[in-house]
Protein backbone atom coordinates (compact mmCIF):
# COMPACT_ATOMS: atom_id res chain seq x y z
CA UNK A 1 0.00 0.00 0.00
CA UNK A 2 1.35 2.92 -0.75
CA UNK A 3 0.66 6.09 1.37
CA UNK A 4 1.63 9.17 -1.23
CA UNK A 5 -0.06 7.92 -4.41
CA UNK A 6 -3.59 9.32 -3.51
CA UNK A 7 -2.03 12.88 -2.86
CA UNK A 8 -0.44 13.36 -6.68
CA UNK A 9 -3.40 10.81 -8.32
CA UNK A 10 -6.37 12.18 -6.98
CA UNK A 11 -6.01 15.93 -5.89
CA UNK A 12 -6.10 18.49 -8.90
CA UNK A 13 -3.16 20.74 -9.37
CA UNK A 14 -3.37 24.33 -9.13
CA UNK A 15 -2.80 25.60 -12.73
CA UNK A 16 -0.28 27.89 -11.52
CA UNK A 17 3.86 27.49 -12.43
CA UNK A 18 6.58 28.65 -9.56
CA UNK A 19 9.28 30.41 -10.79
CA UNK A 20 9.94 33.09 -14.00
CA UNK A 21 7.36 31.53 -16.72
CA UNK A 22 9.45 31.62 -20.01
CA UNK A 23 7.86 31.23 -23.55
CA UNK A 24 10.92 29.88 -25.14
CA UNK A 25 12.11 27.46 -22.39
CA UNK A 26 13.63 23.96 -22.81
CA UNK A 27 11.92 21.26 -21.22
CA UNK A 28 13.86 19.29 -18.22
CA UNK A 29 12.34 16.83 -15.99
CA UNK A 30 13.47 15.97 -12.70
CA UNK A 31 12.74 12.52 -10.03
CA UNK A 32 11.96 13.65 -6.65
CA UNK A 33 12.30 10.26 -5.63
CA UNK A 34 10.84 9.42 -2.27
CA UNK A 35 12.86 6.37 -0.79
CA UNK A 36 10.70 4.05 0.74
CA UNK A 37 11.38 3.27 4.94
CA UNK A 38 10.02 3.60 7.83
CA UNK A 39 11.07 7.14 8.19
CA UNK A 40 10.78 8.30 4.34
CA UNK A 41 13.59 10.57 3.06
CA UNK A 42 14.50 12.23 -0.72
CA UNK A 43 17.33 11.60 -2.47
CA UNK A 44 19.43 14.78 -3.53
CA UNK A 45 22.64 14.61 -5.63
CA UNK A 46 25.97 17.43 -5.54
CA UNK A 47 26.76 18.28 -8.78
CA UNK A 48 30.17 18.30 -10.14
CA UNK A 49 32.14 21.66 -10.02
CA UNK A 50 33.45 20.97 -13.67
CA UNK A 51 29.74 21.24 -15.39
CA UNK A 52 28.68 24.08 -17.26
CA UNK A 53 25.56 25.12 -15.65
CA UNK A 54 24.77 24.95 -11.74
CA UNK A 55 28.13 23.34 -11.11
CA UNK A 56 28.64 22.22 -7.20
CA UNK A 57 24.57 23.44 -6.57
CA UNK A 58 22.66 20.28 -4.31
CA UNK A 59 19.80 19.08 -6.96
CA UNK A 60 16.97 16.61 -7.84
CA UNK A 61 18.60 14.18 -10.26
CA UNK A 62 17.14 15.07 -13.53
CA UNK A 63 18.18 16.93 -16.51
CA UNK A 64 16.66 17.75 -20.24
CA UNK A 65 14.24 16.13 -21.80
CA UNK A 66 15.68 14.53 -25.18
CA UNK A 67 13.84 13.66 -28.20
CA UNK A 68 13.73 10.46 -27.98
CA UNK A 69 11.88 10.43 -24.28
CA UNK A 70 8.34 9.95 -25.09
CA UNK A 71 7.49 11.21 -21.62
CA UNK A 72 8.86 13.74 -18.99
CA UNK A 73 8.52 10.68 -16.38
CA UNK A 74 10.60 8.55 -18.49
CA UNK A 75 13.37 11.51 -19.18
CA UNK A 76 13.39 11.89 -15.03
CA UNK A 77 13.75 8.25 -14.83
CA UNK A 78 16.73 8.01 -17.35
CA UNK A 79 18.37 10.56 -16.17
CA UNK A 80 18.28 9.33 -12.23
CA UNK A 81 19.32 5.81 -13.67
CA UNK A 82 22.31 8.25 -15.57
CA UNK A 83 23.23 10.28 -12.41
CA UNK A 84 22.71 7.90 -9.45
CA UNK A 85 22.46 4.19 -11.11
CA UNK A 86 18.69 3.79 -9.94
CA UNK A 87 16.99 1.40 -12.43
CA UNK A 88 13.63 2.74 -13.89
CA UNK A 89 12.05 -0.45 -12.77
CA UNK A 90 12.86 -0.07 -9.14
CA UNK A 91 10.75 3.49 -9.23
CA UNK A 92 7.06 3.69 -8.76
CA UNK A 93 6.25 6.74 -10.17
CA UNK A 94 3.31 8.95 -8.21
CA UNK A 95 2.59 11.45 -10.08
CA UNK A 96 4.25 15.45 -11.14
CA UNK A 97 3.86 18.32 -9.74
CA UNK A 98 3.16 21.79 -11.58
CA UNK A 99 6.50 22.76 -14.05
CA UNK A 100 8.81 24.95 -12.34
CA UNK A 101 10.53 28.04 -14.83
CA UNK A 102 14.40 28.69 -14.07
CA UNK A 103 16.39 32.00 -14.94
CA UNK A 104 18.18 29.35 -17.09
CA UNK A 105 15.54 29.13 -19.23
CA UNK A 106 13.95 25.58 -18.32
CA UNK A 107 10.52 24.40 -17.91
CA UNK A 108 11.29 21.50 -15.05
CA UNK A 109 8.96 18.77 -14.56
CA UNK A 110 9.01 17.24 -11.14
CA UNK A 111 7.89 13.90 -11.18
CA UNK A 112 7.32 12.05 -7.69
CA UNK A 113 7.92 8.85 -7.61
CA UNK A 114 8.75 5.61 -4.64
CA UNK A 115 12.13 4.14 -4.64
CA UNK A 116 14.02 1.50 -2.72
CA UNK A 117 15.58 2.96 0.30
CA UNK A 118 18.34 0.34 0.64
CA UNK A 119 19.57 1.00 -3.23
CA UNK A 120 23.63 0.88 -3.67
CA UNK A 121 24.08 4.24 -5.16
CA UNK A 122 26.18 4.46 -8.70
CA UNK A 123 27.44 8.44 -8.90
CA UNK A 124 28.34 9.34 -12.95
CA UNK A 125 31.30 11.02 -11.99
CA UNK A 126 31.13 13.42 -14.62
CA UNK A 127 27.83 14.56 -13.40
CA UNK A 128 27.33 14.16 -9.32
CA UNK A 129 29.73 14.20 -6.93
CA UNK A 130 27.70 13.26 -3.92
CA UNK A 131 24.47 11.80 -2.83
CA UNK A 132 22.89 12.04 0.10
CA UNK A 133 19.11 12.10 1.90
CA UNK A 134 16.76 14.83 3.62
CA UNK A 135 13.88 13.49 5.62
CA UNK A 136 10.19 13.69 3.76
CA UNK A 137 9.32 15.28 7.32
CA UNK A 138 12.22 18.26 6.60
CA UNK A 139 11.20 18.43 3.44
CA UNK A 140 6.89 18.84 4.24
CA UNK A 141 7.63 21.20 7.09
CA UNK A 142 6.98 24.86 5.54
CA UNK A 143 8.35 26.18 8.39
CA UNK A 144 11.93 25.31 7.09
CA UNK A 145 11.72 27.67 4.42
CA UNK A 146 13.41 30.61 3.81
CA UNK A 147 13.35 33.00 1.45
CA UNK A 148 16.40 35.29 0.05
CA UNK A 149 16.31 37.95 -3.12
CA UNK A 150 18.88 37.20 -5.87
CA UNK A 151 19.48 39.29 -9.17
CA UNK A 152 19.36 37.26 -12.16
CA UNK A 153 19.09 38.65 -15.81
CA UNK A 154 18.95 42.17 -14.26
CA UNK A 155 15.62 41.49 -12.26
CA UNK A 156 15.71 40.84 -8.34
CA UNK A 157 13.66 37.80 -7.76
CA UNK A 158 12.59 36.03 -4.21
CA UNK A 159 13.77 32.16 -4.41
CA UNK A 160 13.28 29.88 -1.59
CA UNK A 161 16.19 28.14 0.70
CA UNK A 162 16.30 25.13 2.78
CA UNK A 163 19.07 24.60 4.95
CA UNK A 164 19.81 21.06 6.61
CA UNK A 165 22.59 19.36 7.78
CA UNK A 166 25.16 21.93 6.34
CA UNK A 167 23.55 21.73 2.74
CA UNK A 168 22.87 24.81 1.51
CA UNK A 169 19.36 23.58 -0.92
CA UNK A 170 17.96 26.32 -2.67
CA UNK A 171 16.72 27.89 -5.76
CA UNK A 172 14.74 25.38 -8.09
CA UNK A 173 14.95 22.39 -5.55
CA UNK A 174 13.95 24.36 -3.15
CA UNK A 175 11.35 25.56 -5.01
CA UNK A 176 9.90 22.16 -6.24
CA UNK A 177 10.29 21.17 -2.18
CA UNK A 178 8.36 23.88 -1.40
CA UNK A 179 5.64 23.14 -4.06
CA UNK A 180 5.33 19.36 -2.46
CA UNK A 181 5.06 20.82 0.76
CA UNK A 182 2.20 22.73 -0.34
CA UNK A 183 0.34 20.01 -2.12
CA UNK A 184 0.55 17.45 0.87
CA UNK A 185 -0.40 20.06 3.76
Amino acid sequence: MNPFAPEFLLRSLAPASRGIELSNAREAAVLVAILDKPEPSVLLTRRTQTLRSHSGQIALPGGRVDDTDPSHTHAALREAWEEVGLPPADVMPLGQLNPFFTVSRYRITPIVGLAPADFPWQLSIDEVDAVFEVPLAVVLNLNNYHQMQVNRLGQPHSVYFLPWQGWFIWGATAGIFHDLALHMA
